[in-house]
């Protein structure tokens, strides 16, 4: 090898005019400009490293990064490779006369190995820096959270040399977490005693080579994940890093798959715009990959979205062949926030804790089940034979892939499984709208879950006298003859309805089918415009209004409403409720709805918020969720989501009140 530096590099290049005018400066002396490229432009180094690609490129075995020259010479033995080195580096001495690249002739450096930015470059492999490895040697134990840092920072730089580096590290790491208090104990000292010895052993990775096959090994344990990047066997690069505390509660399979993904983009250099191999020792992730995106649990569809960009076959290896992943995911870096980012690893969801009474409830009825305490056990380790479990944990084995524990209460996806006591509860809050068998299914699916759900459900609205009163006699979905426009509150429809000599009016919402009851004082159409500029208030103005023919609506009244609010106003054709079949089947509903909540003694208003919340058979969504993109809180104990944007805000809010606290100080209370 043969390594060279260009000496006041920025300097060979000559700035034209326009470019030189732009670097004036004013000094003591006067206004100056610079004639030549300066160094401490944030552009001045992508220019010189393209100046100096265009000018070196073509020679064979030459190499350039920033303003360093690397020649390797390549042969059956020393002496020929020595050989190919001086021809090539006669090349370049010739080159660089010809170009006027002036070299540095005290920084020249020959020899069968060189030292390359951290890094020692030999003809078995790339190894550590010695300079760096003695810089660690050489350290005092910290004393501080800034100067445990600051080692292991300079560690974490040769992990990819050190698999097992990772583990003796996590005694330090916890000291850098965030409301840690600072206690420097033995165990301490011996982990960081113990990472120098390490650091001594060193392993030496292979030169990259493009031709050859490119295989990616990944495992995950129940708090880390491990990726070996490897060719004819031999190690790349090694890497590793702790689950978050949300992530410590996915299922297995969603950490195998958080795992493939950590190591596609953990050597994305290597991976991307290339095909490769994936070896994991989770065989349903093989089948899972097969499957149609749509098919996949939606925390698996977004991981698996995210591998789409690589070229990946995936290859089942046994564990025990599998040495070098499953060891660094036993012993993974302990990576902070900051960290975590830059290596793109992605969380793809988080959920919030709600402090809901229910919420308290079901998790103290799932530490009493026996079956769910029974699941919670076994949860990260499932036999690989069914009739290695109890009988009242078998059913549950075709999913245990998509089973995971979180905060005491075990989920199916993200439905919550509901402890046996708790059943009966969950299914009077579902019926309380007596909306019927289809619609409490889809209200209960992603939320709830329990092995034979849907057939209990059944049971239930076979079984309930209100709902056998007003069953239609024939089910048939509505006409829909009108656009259902393309934003919500963009078109609604109205109408008015009695029950038990009261008037409503309803409106409807053509887009999303959410609908909105108001109570009347009289049927005049003051009394409705001043319901519809409530409405408006809250929804914003519509853009058309689809109403029959009745006097409310047909009155000048109406009309000048209509006229001063920029709204268009279209009527049904008279004597034919099919032409606007949308609110008719809206009014059907809520009439049914509030009959049925008269008859059993339930809260109206509770059931027309279910209403609004149930998701629709043919868009899979519920109309609170169209209107408003979010499902409205309601008396049933959900996990909500927490949003990307609260994620955002809260950590803007953090770093607003960490500005101000610099200056800040607390005030000591005074004794009397």
């Amino acid at each position: 090898f043969t390594k060279l530096d260009v000496q006041e590099a920025y300097w060979h290049i000559r700035l034209d005019e326009k470019s030189s005018l732009l670097t004036s400066m004013i000094t003591p002396f006067g206004r100056y400009r610079w004639a030549r490229l300066p160094f401490g432009l944030n552009v001045s180094s992508e220019i010189f490293q393209r100046k100096l690609n265009e000018a070196l490129s073509d020679l064979e075995g030459t190499f350039t990064i920033a303003d360093t020259i690397i020649i390797v010479g390549c042969g059956d033995n020393e002496i020929a490779a020595q050989k190919d080195n001086d021809e090539k580096l006669a090349k370049l001495y010739k080159r660089c006369g010809e170009r006027h690249i002036v070299l540095n002739k005290g920084k020249k450096d020959m020899g069968p190995e060189i030292t390359f930015h951290g890094h020692r470059i030999t003809p078995q492999g790339i190894k550590p820096d010695n300079d760096k490895i003695k810089a660690v040697l050489e350290m005092n134990a910290p004393a501080d959270v800034t100067e445990i840092k600051r080692f292991c920072g300079l560690v974490q730089y040769m992990a990819k040399f050190v698999p097992n580096l990772s583990e003796t590290l996590e005694p330090l790491g916890n000291l850098t977490r965030k409301n840690t208090p600072w206690k420097w104990t033995k165990q301490c000292t011996e982990a960081f005693e113990r990472v120098k010895q390490l650091l001594k052993q060193t392993d030496v990775l292979a030169i990259y080579d493009p031709n050859k096959d490119l295989v990616l090994q990944v495992d995950s344990s129940k708090d880390g994940l491990g990726a070996a990047l490897l060719q004819d066997g031999h190690p790349l690069e090694f890497a590793s890093r702790s689950l978050k505390p949300a992530e410590r509660n996915w299922a297995q399979i969603e950490k195998e798959a958080l795992a493939v993904l950590y190591g596609l983009e953990r050597f994305d250099q290597y991976t991307y715009g290339r095909p490769m191999i994936v070896e994991n020792d989770h065989k349903p992730l093989e089948t899972i990959l097969k499957k149609p995106l749509s098919q996949a649990p939606k925390r698996l569809q977004d991981i698996l979205m995210k591998m789409f960009r690589y070229n990946v076959t995936f290859r089942y290896v046994k564990g025990s062949e599998l040495i070098i992943a499953d060891t660094l995911s036993h012993a993974y870096i302990l990576l902070d926030d900051t960290e975590l980012t830059r290596l793109k690893v992605c969380a793809v969801e988080m959920f919030d804790k709600i402090p809901d009474a229910r919420i308290t409830e079901i998790r103290r009825e799932t530490a009493k089940d026996t079956t769910c305490q029974l699941i919670d056990r076994i949860i990260e380790g499932w036999p690989q034979n069914k009739n290695d479990l109890k009988p009242e944990v078998r059913p549950y084995f075709s999913i245990r892939d998509t089973l995971t524990f979180y905060d005491g209460i075990i989920l199916k996806g993200e439905a919550v499984l509901i402890p046996k006591a708790w059943r009966g509860q969950i299914k009077e809050r579902l019926h309380s709208a007596h909306l019927g068998f289809g619609s409490m299914v889809r209200r209960a699916q992603g939320t709830f879950f329990w092995l034979g759900m849907n057939q209990e459900i059944r049971q239930l609205t076979d079984n309930c006298e209100h709902c056998m009163e007003r069953k239609p006699k024939l089910q048939k979905e509505p006409l829909r003859q009108h656009d259902d426009g393309n934003y919500p509150w963009e078109k609604i429809g109205l109408d008015l309805f009695e029950i038990q000599g009261r008037n409503y009016l309803l409106a409807i919402d053509y887009y999303s089918n959410f609908i909105d009851v108001d109570l009347l004082n009289a049927t005049s159409s003051s009394q409705v415009i001043i319901k519809l500029k409530k409405q408006f208030a809250q929804f914003g103005i519509p853009r058309i209004i689809i109403s029959d023919g009745g006097p409310q609506f047909t009155s000048d009244e109406f009309s000048q409403f209509t006229k001063q609010w920029g709204i268009q106003h279209h009527m049904t054709s008279p004597h034919h409720p099919k032409s606007n079949g949308k609110v008719e089947a809206g009014v059907k509903i809520i009439k049914s709805m509030m009959v049925k909540c008269l008859n059993s003694r339930t809260d109206q208003y509770e059931a027309l918020l279910e209403l609004k919340n149930t998701p629709r058979q043919d868009t899979g969504l519920s109309p609170a969720q169209m209107m408003f993109g979010r499902e409205t809180r309601s008396m049933l104990p959900l996990v909500q989501k927490k949003s990307p944007r609260n994620q955002k805000r809260d950590a803007r809010k953090d770093c607003i009140k960490k500005s101000y606290d610099c200056s800040a100080r607390i005030k000591l209370k005074l004794e009397n």
